[in-house]
Protein backbone atom coordinates (compact mmCIF):
# COMPACT_ATOMS: atom_id res chain seq x y z
CA UNK A 1 0.00 0.00 0.00
CA UNK A 2 2.62 1.60 0.44
CA UNK A 3 4.40 1.52 -2.59
CA UNK A 4 0.78 2.35 -4.13
CA UNK A 5 0.73 6.06 -2.68
CA UNK A 6 4.47 7.00 -3.50
CA UNK A 7 3.37 5.76 -7.57
CA UNK A 8 0.06 7.55 -7.19
CA UNK A 9 2.08 10.58 -6.14
CA UNK A 10 4.79 10.08 -8.84
CA UNK A 11 2.16 10.10 -11.57
CA UNK A 12 0.58 12.94 -10.26
CA UNK A 13 3.84 14.96 -10.34
CA UNK A 14 4.60 14.17 -13.85
CA UNK A 15 1.37 15.21 -15.49
CA UNK A 16 1.92 18.47 -13.68
CA UNK A 17 4.68 18.65 -15.51
CA UNK A 18 5.05 17.29 -18.58
CA UNK A 19 5.98 20.72 -20.08
CA UNK A 20 9.01 20.70 -17.92
CA UNK A 21 12.40 18.99 -17.57
CA UNK A 22 11.56 15.77 -15.90
CA UNK A 23 14.34 13.42 -15.40
CA UNK A 24 14.28 10.25 -12.71
CA UNK A 25 16.61 11.90 -10.37
CA UNK A 26 14.03 14.72 -10.27
CA UNK A 27 10.81 12.55 -10.08
CA UNK A 28 12.73 10.13 -7.60
CA UNK A 29 13.23 13.07 -5.04
CA UNK A 30 9.45 14.12 -5.21
CA UNK A 31 8.51 11.08 -3.70
CA UNK A 32 11.58 10.63 -1.61
CA UNK A 33 13.86 8.00 -3.01
CA UNK A 34 17.06 7.25 -4.75
CA UNK A 35 16.44 7.20 -8.89
CA UNK A 36 17.35 3.57 -8.56
CA UNK A 37 15.05 2.12 -6.12
CA UNK A 38 12.27 4.24 -7.24
CA UNK A 39 13.18 3.44 -11.00
CA UNK A 40 12.64 -0.68 -9.82
CA UNK A 41 9.62 0.13 -7.63
CA UNK A 42 7.85 2.10 -10.57
CA UNK A 43 8.59 -0.47 -13.40
CA UNK A 44 7.42 -3.19 -11.01
CA UNK A 45 4.12 -1.65 -10.11
CA UNK A 46 3.57 0.01 -13.93
CA UNK A 47 4.89 -2.54 -15.82
CA UNK A 48 6.73 0.24 -17.77
CA UNK A 49 10.06 2.35 -17.20
CA UNK A 50 9.92 5.51 -15.89
CA UNK A 51 11.43 7.25 -18.48
CA UNK A 52 8.89 5.56 -21.07
CA UNK A 53 5.71 6.33 -19.13
CA UNK A 54 7.02 10.30 -19.31
CA UNK A 55 7.38 9.76 -23.19
CA UNK A 56 4.14 7.93 -23.32
CA UNK A 57 2.40 10.65 -21.60
CA UNK A 58 3.99 13.66 -23.08
CA UNK A 59 2.78 12.05 -26.83
CA UNK A 60 -0.69 11.20 -25.36
CA UNK A 61 -1.09 15.12 -24.40
CA UNK A 62 0.50 16.14 -28.11
CA UNK A 63 -2.01 13.91 -29.77
CA UNK A 64 -4.49 15.90 -27.83
CA UNK A 65 -3.36 19.32 -28.12
CA UNK A 66 -2.35 18.52 -32.10
CA UNK A 67 -6.44 18.00 -32.06
CA UNK A 68 -6.97 20.60 -30.28
CA UNK A 69 -5.53 23.16 -33.53
CA UNK A 70 -1.66 23.28 -31.77
CA UNK A 71 0.71 22.85 -34.84
CA UNK A 72 3.03 19.78 -35.07
CA UNK A 73 6.15 21.53 -35.01
CA UNK A 74 4.77 23.03 -31.71
CA UNK A 75 3.57 20.00 -29.89
CA UNK A 76 7.03 18.36 -31.23
CA UNK A 77 8.94 21.43 -29.57
CA UNK A 78 6.99 21.11 -26.10
CA UNK A 79 7.26 17.47 -26.12
CA UNK A 80 10.60 17.85 -25.69
CA UNK A 81 11.81 16.60 -29.51
CA UNK A 82 14.06 18.95 -31.51
CA UNK A 83 12.76 18.68 -34.83
CA UNK A 84 9.19 17.41 -35.92
CA UNK A 85 11.13 14.23 -37.44
CA UNK A 86 11.91 12.36 -34.12
CA UNK A 87 8.58 13.36 -33.03
CA UNK A 88 6.90 11.87 -35.89
CA UNK A 89 8.95 8.80 -35.23
CA UNK A 90 7.85 8.34 -31.97
CA UNK A 91 4.34 9.29 -32.43
CA UNK A 92 4.06 6.82 -35.07
CA UNK A 93 5.89 3.78 -33.07
CA UNK A 94 3.34 4.60 -30.09
CA UNK A 95 0.28 5.13 -31.91
CA UNK A 96 0.55 3.01 -35.36
CA UNK A 97 -0.28 6.34 -37.59
CA UNK A 98 1.83 9.79 -38.31
CA UNK A 99 0.88 13.19 -36.22
CA UNK A 100 0.00 14.46 -39.91
CA UNK A 101 -2.52 11.28 -40.30
CA UNK A 102 -4.14 12.77 -36.95
CA UNK A 103 -4.27 16.17 -38.51
CA UNK A 104 -6.12 15.55 -41.22
CA UNK A 105 -8.77 14.10 -39.58
CA UNK A 106 -9.02 17.00 -37.47
CA UNK A 107 -9.20 18.83 -40.95
CA UNK A 108 -12.11 16.29 -42.26
CA UNK A 109 -14.36 16.87 -39.40
CA UNK A 110 -13.80 20.81 -39.52
CA UNK A 111 -14.70 20.92 -43.18
CA UNK A 112 -17.96 19.90 -42.03
CA UNK A 113 -18.88 23.11 -40.35
CA UNK A 114 -18.72 24.43 -36.80
CA UNK A 115 -15.57 24.06 -34.66
CA UNK A 116 -13.86 20.47 -33.73
CA UNK A 117 -14.45 21.39 -30.18
CA UNK A 118 -17.63 21.87 -29.89
CA UNK A 119 -20.08 19.56 -27.16
CA UNK A 120 -17.16 17.13 -26.92
CA UNK A 121 -18.58 14.51 -24.97
CA UNK A 122 -21.53 12.52 -24.85
CA UNK A 123 -23.54 11.74 -21.81
CA UNK A 124 -22.50 8.93 -19.49
CA UNK A 125 -24.20 6.78 -17.14
CA UNK A 126 -22.32 5.61 -14.04
CA UNK A 127 -20.86 1.95 -13.58
CA UNK A 128 -23.45 0.17 -11.40
CA UNK A 129 -27.13 1.36 -12.33
CA UNK A 130 -30.01 -0.88 -12.70
CA UNK A 131 -31.19 -1.80 -16.30
CA UNK A 132 -34.41 -0.32 -14.46
CA UNK A 133 -33.11 3.27 -14.14
CA UNK A 134 -31.11 3.02 -17.38
CA UNK A 135 -34.57 2.04 -18.99
CA UNK A 136 -36.23 4.93 -17.63
CA UNK A 137 -33.74 7.19 -18.87
CA UNK A 138 -33.59 5.54 -21.82
CA UNK A 139 -38.18 6.42 -21.92
CA UNK A 140 -37.39 10.29 -20.44
CA UNK A 141 -35.12 10.75 -24.09
CA UNK A 142 -37.15 9.85 -26.31
CA UNK A 143 -40.34 10.76 -24.91
CA UNK A 144 -41.40 13.33 -27.22
CA UNK A 145 -41.67 9.95 -30.30
CA UNK A 146 -45.10 9.21 -29.07
CA UNK A 147 -46.88 7.04 -27.02
CA UNK A 148 -46.95 3.83 -29.70
CA UNK A 149 -43.38 4.17 -30.31
CA UNK A 150 -42.72 4.03 -26.18
CA UNK A 151 -44.93 0.71 -26.31
CA UNK A 152 -42.95 -0.63 -29.06
CA UNK A 153 -39.51 0.17 -27.41
CA UNK A 154 -41.11 -0.50 -24.43
CA UNK A 155 -42.12 -4.56 -25.77
CA UNK A 156 -38.26 -4.63 -27.70
CA UNK A 157 -36.68 -4.13 -23.91
CA UNK A 158 -38.87 -6.93 -22.24
CA UNK A 159 -37.65 -8.66 -25.15
CA UNK A 160 -33.52 -8.09 -24.83
CA UNK A 161 -33.96 -8.48 -20.82
CA UNK A 162 -35.31 -12.18 -21.85
CA UNK A 163 -32.37 -12.70 -24.29
CA UNK A 164 -29.70 -11.44 -21.89
CA UNK A 165 -30.58 -12.85 -18.80
CA UNK A 166 -28.15 -14.90 -16.79
CA UNK A 167 -25.04 -13.25 -18.73
CA UNK A 168 -22.36 -10.96 -17.34
CA UNK A 169 -20.39 -8.10 -17.67
CA UNK A 170 -16.26 -8.39 -17.05
CA UNK A 171 -17.09 -5.36 -14.35
CA UNK A 172 -19.89 -7.73 -12.83
CA UNK A 173 -23.08 -6.05 -13.54
CA UNK A 174 -26.00 -8.06 -16.05
CA UNK A 175 -24.76 -8.06 -19.58
CA UNK A 176 -28.43 -5.65 -20.62
CA UNK A 177 -26.78 -2.94 -19.00
CA UNK A 178 -24.66 -2.71 -22.06
CA UNK A 179 -27.17 -2.47 -25.03
CA UNK A 180 -29.23 -0.05 -22.81
CA UNK A 181 -26.14 2.25 -22.67
CA UNK A 182 -26.01 1.63 -26.29
CA UNK A 183 -29.50 2.72 -27.05
CA UNK A 184 -28.97 5.78 -24.74
CA UNK A 185 -26.08 6.79 -26.47
CA UNK A 186 -27.87 6.62 -29.42
CA UNK A 187 -30.94 8.43 -28.41
CA UNK A 188 -28.24 11.39 -27.79
CA UNK A 189 -26.95 10.98 -30.68
CA UNK A 190 -30.54 12.01 -32.31
CA UNK A 191 -31.41 8.60 -33.86
CA UNK A 192 -34.43 7.39 -35.18
CA UNK A 193 -36.23 4.68 -32.66
CA UNK A 194 -35.64 1.64 -34.95
CA UNK A 195 -31.98 2.43 -34.59
CA UNK A 196 -31.95 2.87 -30.58
CA UNK A 197 -34.34 -0.02 -30.28
CA UNK A 198 -31.96 -1.92 -32.92
CA UNK A 199 -29.10 -0.72 -30.03
CA UNK A 200 -30.77 -3.08 -27.63
CA UNK A 201 -30.29 -6.19 -29.47
CA UNK A 202 -26.50 -5.03 -30.91
CA UNK A 203 -24.71 -7.94 -30.14
CA UNK A 204 -27.53 -10.68 -29.05
CA UNK A 205 -26.50 -12.98 -31.77
CA UNK A 206 -22.84 -12.69 -30.36
CA UNK A 207 -23.53 -13.04 -26.35
CA UNK A 208 -26.46 -15.15 -26.44
CA UNK A 209 -28.42 -18.40 -27.56
CA UNK A 210 -31.25 -16.75 -29.02
CA UNK A 211 -31.65 -17.67 -33.22
CA UNK A 212 -32.15 -15.63 -35.89
CA UNK A 213 -35.51 -17.95 -36.39
CA UNK A 214 -36.88 -16.62 -32.53
CA UNK A 215 -35.81 -12.97 -33.44
CA UNK A 216 -37.72 -13.05 -37.14
CA UNK A 217 -40.55 -14.55 -35.38
CA UNK A 218 -40.85 -11.81 -32.66
CA UNK A 219 -39.70 -8.67 -33.95
CA UNK A 220 -40.84 -6.24 -36.93
CA UNK A 221 -39.36 -6.91 -39.90
CA UNK A 222 -37.43 -3.78 -40.51
CA UNK A 223 -35.76 -3.75 -36.48
CA UNK A 224 -35.41 -7.82 -37.88
CA UNK A 225 -33.47 -7.04 -40.68
CA UNK A 226 -31.19 -3.89 -38.80
CA UNK A 227 -30.12 -6.32 -36.17
CA UNK A 228 -29.15 -9.19 -38.17
CA UNK A 229 -27.12 -6.68 -40.29
CA UNK A 230 -24.97 -5.10 -36.93
CA UNK A 231 -24.38 -8.54 -35.69
CA UNK A 232 -22.84 -10.14 -38.59
CA UNK A 233 -20.85 -7.71 -39.20
CA UNK A 234 -17.40 -8.73 -38.15
CA UNK A 235 -13.60 -7.17 -38.12
CA UNK A 236 -12.37 -8.88 -40.90
CA UNK A 237 -14.30 -6.73 -42.86
CA UNK A 238 -12.32 -4.52 -44.63
CA UNK A 239 -15.08 -1.82 -45.96
CA UNK A 240 -16.83 0.83 -43.76
CA UNK A 241 -20.86 -0.40 -43.89
CA UNK A 242 -22.85 1.39 -46.29
CA UNK A 243 -25.76 2.01 -44.20
CA UNK A 244 -25.29 4.72 -41.84
CA UNK A 245 -28.03 3.26 -39.50
CA UNK A 246 -25.44 0.12 -39.28
CA UNK A 247 -22.14 2.31 -38.50
CA UNK A 248 -23.62 4.59 -35.84
CA UNK A 249 -24.94 1.79 -33.99
CA UNK A 250 -21.19 -0.51 -34.06
CA UNK A 251 -20.05 3.12 -32.94
CA UNK A 252 -21.79 3.61 -30.30
CA UNK A 253 -21.36 -0.33 -28.96
CA UNK A 254 -17.50 0.71 -29.43
CA UNK A 255 -18.03 3.70 -27.45
CA UNK A 256 -20.00 2.24 -24.33
CA UNK A 257 -17.12 -0.75 -24.18
CA UNK A 258 -14.14 1.87 -24.51
CA UNK A 259 -15.85 3.85 -21.32
CA UNK A 260 -15.73 0.17 -19.38
CA UNK A 261 -12.41 -1.11 -20.74
CA UNK A 262 -10.85 -0.53 -17.30
CA UNK A 263 -12.37 -3.45 -16.72
CA UNK A 264 -10.39 -5.87 -18.94
CA UNK A 265 -6.92 -7.12 -18.45
CA UNK A 266 -4.35 -4.83 -20.25
CA UNK A 267 -3.74 -7.39 -23.13
CA UNK A 268 -7.75 -6.57 -23.97
CA UNK A 269 -7.29 -3.25 -23.14
CA UNK A 270 -4.51 -2.28 -25.86
CA UNK A 271 -5.94 -4.74 -28.16
CA UNK A 272 -9.20 -2.69 -28.01
CA UNK A 273 -7.58 0.60 -28.10
CA UNK A 274 -5.69 -0.18 -31.24
CA UNK A 275 -9.18 -1.64 -33.03
CA UNK A 276 -10.62 1.55 -32.23
CA UNK A 277 -7.99 4.20 -33.95
CA UNK A 278 -7.70 1.81 -36.91
CA UNK A 279 -10.96 0.91 -37.27
CA UNK A 280 -13.82 2.74 -35.75
CA UNK A 281 -12.20 6.47 -35.76
CA UNK A 282 -12.55 6.28 -39.37
CA UNK A 283 -16.44 5.30 -39.05
CA UNK A 284 -16.60 8.16 -37.06
CA UNK A 285 -14.75 10.87 -39.72
CA UNK A 286 -17.06 8.87 -42.19
CA UNK A 287 -20.43 9.90 -40.46
CA UNK A 288 -18.79 13.32 -39.22
CA UNK A 289 -19.62 13.21 -36.03
CA UNK A 290 -17.25 15.46 -33.81
CA UNK A 291 -17.99 14.32 -30.41
CA UNK A 292 -18.08 10.49 -31.00
CA UNK A 293 -14.36 11.20 -32.57
CA UNK A 294 -13.20 13.43 -29.78
CA UNK A 295 -14.21 10.77 -27.12
CA UNK A 296 -12.86 8.08 -28.77
CA UNK A 297 -9.33 9.20 -29.54
CA UNK A 298 -9.33 10.27 -26.03
CA UNK A 299 -10.18 6.80 -24.71
CA UNK A 300 -7.93 4.86 -26.88
CA UNK A 301 -5.19 6.77 -26.52
CA UNK A 302 -5.42 5.95 -22.41
CA UNK A 303 -4.27 2.77 -23.16
CA UNK A 304 -2.16 2.02 -26.47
Amino acid sequence: MQYEKVIAKSLKFIDENLDGHLTINSISFQVGYSSFHFSRIFKQHMGISLMDYVKKRRLIKASNEIIEGKRIIDAALDSGYQSSAGFTKAFRKEFGFSPVLLKTMVWQIESLGGHFMEQRFLAETEIGISEEELFRILQSKICKSGEQKNLEIKKVYELACDYYSGQKRYSGEEYITHPLNVAILLADLEADETVITAGMLCDVLKKTSVTKERLQSELPQELYSLVVQINEWEFSQVSIPKDDRILIVLLAERLHNMRTLEYMKEERRREKAEETIKIFMPFAVKLGNRKLLMELNELSMKYV
